[in-house]
């Protein structure tokens, strides 16, 4: 979509070119890069869930092509490329790449701009943030509950904003993104999911622990607020069945194949 930065090095997962960082450094310098080079890129942390839906829905599957790269989020990401691609892709997960990204705004004096979450979740995530990180220039903010894209758009541009976070959900946030990326008067945008809610407080990240042993979504399905058992169940069922697919290609083909 857009230019500015070096190239990030992917690996073809279930059809869809994903790439790595050997350290959220690295993530933050390629950042640097495409904000002093002018350029303008959208990136897409890619889980489990984006991958097995994108094999169903067209739309996702068009918005992750678009997108100037895509990085592995999730150990069953990592897991897909080691059994069908033979290669080990290093997570670079979404939540934590916004909070290096975040950290480096405020030390860099880049302006961000927080799109999503509930009015009172926007909120305490730009305080609390603010706290975290000295120095760090909010130059906008707006809750998820709008009905007026192009007014949105317009508060973004009118923000100056260097970085856009957009903390929507999955594929909202991708779909809005992609939709409206052509308008927006910014050097990167990263979708974050529930990123902002957990910076404001009102949702808590898994346990280290439970990260490192790739259980992080099993724990946001028990405690992430204001999802219905519906949700909970659908968003856990997913990951199993990602699995299910991943191993059925790779007892379909020998390893190194493109898992395409």
């Amino acid at each position: 979509m857009g230019g500015g930065g070096r190239p990030v090095e992917a690996v073809d997962v279930m059809g869809v070119p994903v790439g790595a960082f050997t350290s959220y450094d690295d993530a933050v310098e390629h950042v640097s890069a495409i904000i002093s080079a002018g350029g303008k890129q959208f990136w897409v942390a890619v889980n489990p869930e984006k991958l097995y839906r994108a094999e169903r829905d067209d739309r996702l599957r068009r918005v992750l092509a678009g997108a100037d790269a895509r990085i592995c989020d999730g150990m069953g990401v990592a897991m897909a490329a080691r059994l069908l691609c033979r290669r080990r892709l290093p997570r670079c997960t979404g939540c934590d790449l916004f909070e290096a990204l975040v950290a480096a705004a405020a030390e860099r004096q880049w302006r961000v701009f927080f799109l999503g979450a509930s009015p009172p979740s926007n909120q305490a995530a730009c305080d609390n943030l603010c706290s975290r990180y000295p120095g760090l220039i909010i130059a906008g903010r707006q809750d998820g509950y709008f009905a007026d894209d192009a007014a949105v758009v317009g508060q973004i541009n009118a923000a100056r904003a260097d970085l856009l976070f957009v903390g929507m959900g999955s594929p909202r946030q991708e779909y809005w993104i992609a939709d409206h990326f052509a308008g927006l008067d910014v050097r990167f945008v990263l979708g974050v999911g529930g990123s902002l809610d957990i910076a404001s407080g009102h949702a808590r990240r898994a346990p280290a622990w439970c990260r490192r042993s790739g259980l992080e979504f099993l724990h946001r399905a028990l405690t992430t607020p204001g999802w219905s058992t519906r949700d909970r169940f659908e968003r856990t069922a997913v990951k199993f069945m990602f699995a299910g697919r991943v191993f059925r290609r790779w007892l379909m083909g020998p390893p190194g194949g493109n898992g395409g």
